[in-house]
């Protein structure tokens, strides 16, 4: 069988191709791990401003209700019982809650611990012993801000650093906060990036697939005109020098000799000028595909220009190089062509010569089979000369 598809080397345009491919994705792949960490802070950030802003709308519940002790509505204790109770039904996520401490350190509000409530922060402590509370001064408890510290889920014993913002409410004398485990916020922002990134990877990585796919396809059919004569369908002299060095590099690391065997009509003038062009054509045609029924798989099969022809391939033995042209040259004397009545055939001349890798340059070798083809021209044609 003749190998048609040729494309085991691949031509430099599709080389290049790749390469873009390959400098998209790396870009792509900066860009990604760009908006990554960038999307992250962003999202770190807005789960704080989310917490700020929790807090400032409980101190406006609490406000609220201050307002009514202060209009006589409620009574003060009525006020903080209602707000409280406000706060302690807001909880909002896994393990969101408002909680609620007095400026000496009383808790007075913990939604999700409620045996906590009466306990001094005071008295909280880390699993190494130490007192983090403690530390801070009333005066800077007033002011109030983020703070970071250590605390219990719900469920849990073991403490986990957490990130609050806390406001302090003078008219009660009350510090309310509301915070973020700093594992669940970097899960949750990790899970949310992952996602947001990985449809921007499938989508980059599908228009770039569909792209690529797409070029690939018109530059192979672009390439396939470009490097196929269009009478024989064989490939031309341009294909042979796209192709040559891939071949001379795959045949060098697999240590195995190249053949070229250079093929010529004979008379071919004669048949153009006694039976016309398109007769001459029709010859080509035939002969062309004599040579591709003929020839071996991973054999290229060129129109060199005009009548002469060029077969390369892989070359395991001379004789098999030798039965591949004579085979050629048999079947092609065989063939009978008819014009306006009047049958006729054609014989073809063949020159081969073997490539050394160490001794001479394929264009060299090249010559040496044009070399060969015109001895066997000389020798009266109709054979093969090695």
């Amino acid at each position: 069988m003749p190998n048609f598809s040729a494309y085991s080397h691949r031509l430099p345009i599709q080389n290049k191709l790749i390469a873009l491919s390959v400098l998209i994705f790396s870009v792509l792949i900066a860009f990604l791990l760009f908006f990554y960490d960038s999307f992250s802070t962003s999202l770190e950030n807005e789960k704080k401003a989310q917490s700020k802003h929790l807090t400032e709308s409980a101190i406006g519940v609490i406000s609220y209700f201050h307002g009514l002790s202060l209009a006589g509505q409620l009574s003060d204790e009525d006020a903080k019982n209602y707000a409280m109770n406000s706060l302690k039904n807001s909880t909002y996520g896994d393990h969101g809650y408002f909680w609620i401490s007095s400026l000496d350190g009383e808790i007075l509000l913990q939604p999700y611990k409620p045996e906590l409530v009466g306990m001094s922060l005071l008295d909280w402590q880390y699993t190494d012993g130490t007192h983090p509370f403690r530390d801070v001064s009333r005066e800077r408890r007033k002011t109030g801000g983020w703070i970071t510290y250590l605390w219990s889920k719900n469920d849990s014993l073991e403490q986990f650093s957490k990130i609050a913002y806390v406001s302090y409410f003078a008219p009660w004398d009350w510090l309310i906060g509301t915070g973020i485990y700093l594992d669940d916020m970097e899960e949750n922002v990790f899970w949310t990036v992952s996602k947001a990134t990985g449809i921007l990877l499938f989508g980059f990585v599908l228009f770039i697939g569909v792209s690529t796919l797409t070029i690939n396809y018109f530059i192979n059919i672009l390439s396939k005109q470009s490097v196929r004569d269009s009478l024989t369908k064989l490939y031309s002299k341009r294909f042979l020098e796209e192709v040559i060095p891939g071949m001379l590099e795959n045949e060098k690391r697999h240590n195995r000799a190249l053949a070229a065997i250079f093929l010529d009509i004979d008379h071919f003038k004669k048949i153009n000028d006694t039976y016309g062009h398109n007769c001459g054509d029709q010859v080509l045609q035939k002969v062309a595909r004599v040579m591709m029924e003929c020839t071996r798989t991973g054999d290229y099969c060129i129109r060199y220009g005009g009548e002469e022809f060029v077969i390369i391939g892989p070359c395991d033995n001379s004789k098999n190089v030798i039965a591949v042209a004579e085979r050629i040259r048999k079947q092609v004397s065989n063939l009978v062509f008819t014009h306006d009545g009047t049958a006729f055939n054609v014989t073809l001349s063949a020159g081969i010569a073997l490539h050394d890798h160490a001794k001479s340059s394929f264009d060299e070798t090249l010559n040496d089979a044009d070399m060969k083809l015109f001895e066997a021209k000389t020798a009266g044609r109709n054979c093969v000369v090695i």
